[in-house]
């Protein structure tokens, strides 16, 4: 058979470059549309989540010039240090990020339709590349900021590397230009490593490929471990610097991330009876917290603290332990994840395609999605084994004209292995349309055989070519359209979607609405999740809060009303058993919250402590804890509240030691002059208090004034701290009896309107500068101002018993 007979045709010709072109230009016009459009439609366009908000800060830290981190990796480095190479080159604008994933899937069109050229011959690889152009995911995935846009276009690229090794390089240095190719081969196999962990496992096996490959041809074996050498050299040229890094940072040698134990165990376990990306009980998901949740699982579990490496290894452990107690349960979970892997259904992860297809008009034209390539895909495998078994004793093979021939048989087998290999490496891991995109690339060519299989049949009308491409058909549709997930796990699919916009929305300003709308439907329709009572929960207190704050009387005993009423509803799903740790801490971290609102300080702390055993790293549960600390002493003699300032003043060191750079270091500076304040107020009050001891309280005021400064002056600081440190500065100041200075921090905090809470400090400083003052007219009008106030306030608060007490001394001083 000649090229041409077999349809391989002349790689450059002029006619086959422009039409391959138009593929190309078709593959990213049409991801390019679509990421316009999302850019314009989706709520997640501005508001990355999960793995994209993970990738998106970690570039841009490392385009802000922090190239070497302070931790082991926990996630593959490699995309996010591309992402940060772009971000740095260009800004860190996500639509350039965007644009150029539409450029990598037009280079993996172009890489598959080589690789199916080089497999299948010319039209084989047209149609494969107008595949992959018009893969439905694809049109999706250049807007998302995930790594599998970068994975694509590399295994693919590997794919077709490790086939063109099969030529023998001629002339010159031949030896050494072989040699050059497998260390290619090896730094690509590295670079997927860094990329996605799957190929990490498989690099052993592709080290034996040239060993494997000269004994099946039998060739001599002394150029192939040569070989196998480069391809190792060429790995650990990409992996050392990592691992050394790794160690560097965290005294762990470790070749990519601490993550391979966890993702082992993650899809692996009993509690994900599909191998679904989904996490277990005691991990949140949300990559800033998911290291901490698998390591403090990992240390409760042994009492001791572990390093990146013990932990990865104490969860593959437990993966194994599981199989040996349970080994029907996971065969059955195996078993399922192999089918989803081959089915049609795009197993969400950070997305729901079906979802984000509603925002972008695009993505619902119908495209051949995995439900079509995927069926002539396998079928194409089909096809290539059946005809590989020519010539042995079987009542399915006969002969078949030359045109069916395949044009380099060995190149498709060993794509066709490593097709088989990856599936397997996702069947032990988790399964997602994430992890099995790359799967795409190796298919497509087998797809395009498939296709040119049928044009060839129709045009010989041979039955047996028909007879074996209606088999190879049947096989692959039911393996991709055999139903698998039950309709109820996929309703959860888009339900998660709704609950993850229903928090973006509660987030965003003023569109509290949409998101009580979501969560009342959700609540509905699944009245006994504790995620989606406990995010409507979240949404009615911050209405309550935001009620019981304000200046009217009615309004606020409203939001107090209904705060109580939040409160039981939540406290029950915080002590609730049957719920697994993870609903329990979002529970009990709410309850924290309403409770520190509601001014129970004591009952605010304990659930503080229930969260942050969840949880101890978070700064906002160890702030509130710190909130409830001095709420409590602010309420008790100041003897009995000494231990629990000296507590709190402990914990804010820890904070601030950390939140130099932080937004929230001026609010933690706050709390921490209001600490100092109690501590000194503590020591100036106590009755058996030495000359020493009264100078060091006098010391701690002092200091806490000079911290309040700092914050209260500068405008770069938002306007609502300085307030708050006014507000504070100002309290000090009336306990100081230094009413004057008083007067003009509440004077600087009153916001515009009605302000209670300066208006009653303010009341205070005048009234002690009147019961101090001698008569004249600057006292007369100081009277006058002083019931102004005492009256406005007492219209939002008729029934306090401190405005009475107020009202009586302003009384003696009229």
């Amino acid at each position: 058979m000649t090229a041409r007979q077999l349809g391989v045709g002349r790689p450059g010709s002029p006619r086959d470059r422009w039409i391959l072109a138009l593929i190309l230009a078709l593959a990213f016009a049409v991801r390019l549309v679509a990421v316009f459009q999302y850019e314009a439609r989706h709520p997640n366009a501005e508001h990355p989540a999960i793995d994209e908000a993970s990738y998106d800060g970690w570039a841009r830290e490392i385009a802000g010039g922090q190239w070497v981190g302070k931790e082991v990796y926990f996630q593959e480095p490699l995309y996010p240090y591309a992402l940060g190479a772009l971000y740095a080159l260009l800004g860190p604008h996500r639509i350039a990020a965007r644009v150029a994933q539409c450029a990598l899937w037009a280079v993996a069109t172009a890489l598959a339709g080589l690789l199916a050229r080089r497999l299948f011959g010319r039209a084989a690889g047209f149609l494969a590349a107008l595949a992959i152009a018009l893969y439905w995911p694809g049109i999706l995935f250049p807007a998302f900021l995930l790594k599998e846009n970068l994975f694509l276009p590399l295994f693919a690229l590997f794919a077709l590397a490790l086939v063109r090794t099969r030529d023998p390089a001629s002339g010159p240095g031949a030896a050494w230009k072989d040699r050059g190719r497998w260390l290619f081969v090896g730094a690509l196999a590295g670079l997927g490593a860094l990329l996605r962990g799957n190929m990490l496992a498989l690099l052993p096996l592709f080290a034996l490929w040239p060993i494997a490959r000269a004994w099946r041809l039998r060739r001599p074996a002394a150029p192939a471990v040569v070989h196998a050498g480069a391809f190792l050299s060429g790995s650990a040229g990409v992996l050392l610097p990592v691992a050394l890094r790794n160690l560097a940072v965290g005294g762990v040698f470790l070749l990519t991330t601490s993550g391979a134990g966890t993702n082992l165990y993650g899809g692996n376990n009993l509690e994900n009876p599909y191998g679904r990306a989904s996490e277990p009980g005691f991990v949140r998901g949300i990559p800033e917290h998911e290291a901490g949740d698998w390591r403090r699982e990992a240390e409760r579990r042994l009492a001791r603290p572990l390093d990146p490496g013990e932990v990865s290894a104490y969860w593959r452990g437990e993966t194994l332990r599981s199989f040996r107690d349970h080994p029907r349960e996971h065969l059955a979970i195996l078993w399922n994840k192999l089918r989803l892997s081959l089915g049609r259904y795009e197993v969400p992860d950070d997305h729901c395609l079906y979802w984000d297809s509603f925002f972008v008009p695009i993505a619902r034209v119908p495209l051949p999605g995995f439900g079509l390539i995927g069926t002539l895909g396998l079928a194409g495998l089909a096809l290539f084994l059946l005809h590989a078994r020519r010539g042995r004793r079987s009542p399915l093979v006969t002969s078949l004209p030359a045109s069916f021939e395949v044009a380099d048989p060995e190149a498709a087998a060993e794509v066709a292995l490593v097709f088989l290999l990856y599936l397997g490496t996702i069947v032990l891991t988790v399964t997602s349309d994430r992890a099995r995109l790359p799967l795409v690339a190796l298919l497509a060519p087998f797809a395009g055989w498939t296709l040119v299989w049928a044009a060839r049949a129709g045009a010989s009308r041979s039955q047996d070519a028909v007879v074996r491409l209606a088999l190879a058909l049947f096989l692959g549709a039911l393996a991709v359209h055999a139903r698998v997930l039950p309709e109820a796990e996929i309703a959860e699919d888009f339900d998660e979607r709704d609950y993850n916009l229903a928090v973006q929305r509660l987030r965003d300003e003023g569109r509290t609405d949409e998101a009580r709308a979501i969560a009342e439907r959700l609540v509905a329709e699944h009245a006994k999740s504790a995620r989606a009572r406990t995010l409507l929960a979240e949404i009615d207190f911050r209405d309550a809060a935001a009620l019981a704050r304000t200046p009217d009387a009615v309004a606020r005993r409203a939001g107090r009303a209904k705060l109580e009423a939040v409160l039981a509803r939540v406290e029950p799903l915080a002590d609730e058993p049957s719920l697994n740790t993870r609903e329990r801490f979002r529970a009990a971290s709410l309850c924290a919250w309403i409770q520190l609102e509601r001014g129970e300080w004591s009952r605010a702390q304990a659930r503080f402590l229930q969260a942050l055993a969840f949880d101890g790293e978070s700064r906002e549960l160890r702030e509130g804890f710190v909130r409830a600390l001095l709420g409590s002493v602010e309420s008790r003699p100041e003897e009995e509240g000494r231990a629990d300032t000296e507590e709190a003043l402990a914990r804010l060191r820890q904070l601030r030691s950390t939140a130099s750079d932080d937004p929230k270091a001026p609010a933690l500076e706050i709390l921490t002059a209001q600490a100092e304040f109690l501590k000194g107020r503590a020591m100036l009050d106590a009755l058996s208090a030495s000359d020493e001891e009264k100078k060091l309280g006098k010391q701690s005021v002092q200091t806490a004034l000079k911290r309040l400064q700092r914050v209260a002056g500068p405008q770069r600081i938002p306007a609502d701290l300085r307030r708050r440190a006014r507000l504070v500065a100002g309290a000090i100041q009336l306990y100081l009896r230094n009413w004057k200075p008083a007067e003009n921090h509440y004077h600087a905090a009153h916001g515009p309107g009605t302000d209670p809470e300066a208006d009653l400090g303010l009341l205070q400083a005048m009234l002690g500068s009147l019961e101090e003052s001698a008569k004249s007219d600057d006292r007369s009008r100081g009277v006058v101002e002083a019931d102004r106030l005492l009256r406005d306030l007492r219209s939002t608060d008729p029934e306090s018993p401190l405005l009475e007490d107020l009202g009586r001394r302003l009384d003696r001083v009229r």
